[in-house]
């Protein structure tokens, strides 16, 4: 019986996964266009973009759309971004490792939505080199009632962000100003600031020391075998995401 449930909760936790990387694949294409998230009420309805057809219902279904379409538009036949499917598949894997590792409880749903965010980040950093504010803030909330529930206090968060304002300014220091051509404007350089004062409130001390040796590191790598030039500028926001993600959820997980 209890293998029984534990599929069953499995298989909820995918269903979950899959629903909510749908959700964040549009915000993560309409966020950066400023175009409005809540298209079946506020806006449009999702659209190819490029011959302008309304997605029908069927295609929609996270995941196994890519099954239906073969991963093109049914009309026109131009293929859907693979970002699109990074995101579902990426939301997806997310949900059942918040479920192995915290079951289906309020952790789950505060980390669960945190993944949401980070993918979403990560995407719109890769299309448009933009982390979008309105995630930020989001992420925000959520690592700070994450911590207030673990904690039950907002003093080491106090802390936390002392800690996190030098590194942002050891990070400006060394990396925004001495290789400003690396980024596409000071809104990116701004936006990666803004993602390290977030880690520094969902992250304990050493959690975060090492998240940021560890970003700083990655970036010196890349800026040593220059992956940046004047006209190629990569976007590298997943050089934060990826230990964000590794530290705050797979640190303690339990294999």
């Amino acid at each position: 019986m209890d293998m029984i449930n534990f599929v069953v909760e499995i298989i909820l936790a995918i269903v979950f996964g899959a629903v909510f990387g749908s959700y964040a694949t549009l915000f993560a294409y309409r966020l950066p266009r400023g175009e409005s998230c809540f298209g079946r009420y506020f806006g449009k309805k999702s659209r190819c973009p490029k011959c302008n057809s309304t997605i029908i219902t069927r295609d929609l279904i996270p995941l196994l759309n890519w099954l239906f379409t073969l991963g093109a538009c049914r009309f026109c036949k131009t293929k859907i971004p693979r970002i699109h499917l990074f995101v579902e598949l990426t939301t997806t894997i997310l949900f059942v490792v918040c479920y192995l590792q915290f079951g289906f409880s309020e952790k789950f749903i505060i980390y669960s939505l945190i993944s949401v965010s980070l993918v979403i980040l990560m995407a719109c950093d890769f299309t448009h080199r933009v982390f979008p504010k309105e995630i930020l803030i989001f992420l925000m909330v959520l690592v700070i009632i994450s911590r207030v529930l673990e904690e039950h206090t907002t003093l080491n968060m106090a802390n936390s962000l002392i800690l996190g304002v030098i590194a942002s300014a050891i990070f400006y220091r060394l990396i925004g100003n001495k290789f400003p051509e690396i980024f596409t404007g000071k809104t990116q350089l701004n936006d990666y600031i803004k993602f390290i004062l977030i880690a520094c409130l969902a992250l304990k001390t050493l959690q975060f020391i090492l998240f940021f040796f560890t970003v700083l590191l990655i970036l010196t790598l890349l800026i040593a075998e220059h992956f940046f030039t004047k006209k190629n500028k990569i976007s590298f926001g997943y050089s934060l995401i990826i230990p964000f993600i590794g530290l705050l959820i797979f640190a303690n997980f339990n294999f």
